[in-house]
């Protein structure tokens, strides 16, 4: 899955902000923000289907989005 995300600096931390689902996570460093970033996602999509009804087809939808980013390079 991909997702767009934001990194900025406040102050002494970085904060990495998933702009699709505004979840957030911080950092000492942008590295660090970003993989807790991603622990963040995995746990809110869990989360997530854990509470969808069970009786409702759920699937993933594949769009492709990197056209539209303007970055240097992706963050992994």
């Amino acid at each position: 899955m991909k997702t767009i995300i934001q990194v900025r600096r406040e102050d002494d931390v970085y904060v990495a902000v998933d702009i699709i689902t505004n979840v957030a996570d911080q950092g000492a460093t942008e590295e660090k923000a970003v993989s807790n970033l991603k622990k963040g996602l995995e746990e809110h999509y869990q989360i997530l289907m854990e509470l969808s009804p069970k009786d409702v087809k759920t699937s993933l939808l594949d769009i492709e989005v990197e056209k539209y980013v303007q970055a240097p390079h992706p963050v992994s």
